[in-house]
């Protein structure tokens, strides 16, 4: 009786075991159900993909880059002599005022300096003793030729001409004569040509050939003169175009003063080396000797400027601004022609920013900047685009190139803050505009997919205009009011299921 008894309480246990099982199985079921289900639904709406309106609105494009804060210029304190660096008032990052002693010097190591410019100025005092003061009272051909142009006349200034023409005289060096035209006829470098001057048909050759631009050259002669108009002709007499007579290789001559007394010459005379081509007078000091009077002048004015550098000197700041490049000290001999520091001009600040070569094209002067610096929280400066440096450089292969931003204020700025800048390449304010994630690539072509009314989708290539993280600009394919399909992400279609994508370190 007992073992019966035992035997029932083993099946009872057994159906509620099997009976908790089923539960289970059952909860596990609905749940794998609901999770299947949800992904379909999450999967088909990938498939479908939200879809947006193809509208007009604006678009810009923006490069980014970091940089640091400098002065707009920075002047240079430059030592005259060698010197001694006796007292320094200024260091490094000190602002200085305008006229505010920076470093004091002796001169005691200027001596040679000072030898070197006196000899210098008896050399040119040697020179003065030697040279005539009176300018010459003709003008003589420095070349045989064919006297071409007569630009003076009789009483004429000869610096007046000079100012308005290129000499008083052009000749003719080479015996030629040659006229420029543009042509849409083929011509070759060498092709013999007509030159059609008046009546005249003289023989000409195409000299040289650049593009369009044609230059024929004729031998010269007394019956021709320069500013004529002609026409050019091919050995076949077809027109090739017109252009007027001018000296192929012309020397232009020149006087140093005076005015014209008398002409010898007259145009299309043929003249020799040496034959003179004008009479002056008024001609006063000559030049070389007006030039030497000018160079003893400078050189006395440095003369008396290093005796009293001698005697000790200051060097003062040209500008308001801050020390730096300052690298002296008290005792140091200094060389002439040394930087002995730079004054930053703190009167106007740029940023130097530093653009990825990706992003350097399409960069250039003009183009507004929003500046933020660092240091000073909560604040845009606005920017210009000064400078783009074609020379960049290269760091751990990636190359960078500096673009110099000019500011409208900079207020709370310092040298050598970390800045950064948005630079607005491009921008159009009437755009046909789609989401960026609208877009895809296929074959090298861009496509989007077009939902239609019906609900029904098409796929067409399109050409795009400006693009950036959130928008692309559709100049063909698409039309104002269209859906697209947007192309969701695998983040997204997860998203969507309640899962999320955890990224693993590589071991």
């Amino acid at each position: 009786m007992k073992q019966n008894t035992n035997k029932k309480k083993s099946h009872k246990k057994l159906w509620i075991i099997l009976g908790i099982v089923a539960v289970l199985v059952i909860g596990l079921v609905s749940w794998g159900v609901h999770v299947v289900k949800n992904m379909a639904d999450a999967m088909t709406e990938a498939m479908s993909g939200n879809t947006e309106t193809v509208k007009k609105g604006s678009i810009e494009v923006i490069t980014e880059g970091n940089g640091v804060v400098e002065t707009a210029q920075s002047n240079a304190e430059d030592i005259a002599y060698n010197v001694t660096l006796r007292h320094l008032y200024k260091q490094n990052g000190e602002a200085v005022k305008a006229g505010e002693v920076i470093a004091e010097f002796e001169g005691a190591a200027m001596d040679e300096s000072l030898n070197a410019l006196e000899q210098q100025l008896d050399s040119v005092d040697a020179q003065l003793s030697m040279t005539s003061k009176e300018g010459k009272n003709s003008v003589t051909a420095p070349a045989a030729g064919r006297v071409k142009r007569i630009l003076a006349a009789e009483g004429d200034s000869v610096l007046a001409v000079q100012n308005n023409n290129p000499g008083l005289v052009e000749i003719s060096a080479d015996g030629r004569l040659k006229t420029e035209f543009e042509t849409e006829t083929e011509v070759t470098p060498g092709q013999k040509v007509i030159v059609v001057y008046g009546e005249e048909k003289i023989d000409g050759i195409a000299e040289s050939v650049k593009g369009n631009n044609v230059t024929v050259t004729i031998e010269d002669s007394a019956s021709y003169e320069v500013d004529t108009e002609v026409t050019v002709l091919t050995a076949e007499e077809t027109s090739l175009g017109k252009g007027k007579i001018s000296s192929n290789q012309p020397i232009y001559v020149q006087a140093d003063s005076g005015n014209v007394k008398s002409i010898s010459i007259k145009v299309n005379d043929k003249v020799s080396a040496g034959n003179t081509l004008l009479k002056l007078e008024n001609t006063g000091y000559s030049a070389s000797y007006l030039s030497l009077l000018e160079q003893r002048q400078q050189l006395a004015d440095k003369v008396m400027e290093a005796k009293e550098y001698r005697k000790g000197y200051n060097v003062t700041a040209k500008t308001d601004g801050i020390i730096s490049d300052l690298t002296a000290k008290e005792g140091d001999i200094l060389a002439a022609g040394t930087v002995f520091c730079k004054v930053m001009d703190t009167s106007a600040y740029q940023v130097v920013l530093t653009i990825d070569e990706l992003d350097i094209q399409g960069i250039e002067a003009g183009q507004k900047v929003e500046v933020t610096v660092d240091a000073i929280e909560d604040e845009v400066f606005e920017g210009t685009v000064s400078n783009v440096s074609l020379s960049g450089e290269n760091e751990n292969g990636v190359g960078g190139y500096q673009v110099s931003v000019a500011l409208k204020d900079a207020k709370g700025m310092l040298p050598g803050m970390s800045a950064n800048g948005k630079i607005t390449v491009n921008n159009n304010t009437e755009a046909l505009l789609i989401p960026i994630d609208a877009l895809q690539t296929k074959d090298g072509k861009k496509t989007v997919t077009v939902v239609k009314k019906d609900g029904m989708t098409e796929e067409r290539e399109v050409t795009v205009g400006l693009v950036n993280n959130e928008n692309a600009e559709i100049l063909e394919g698409v039309k104002e009011g269209e859906s697209v399909q947007i192309i969701m992400k695998l983040e997204d279609i997860y998203s969507q299921m309640g899962l999320t994508i955890e990224e693993t370190e590589a071991e």
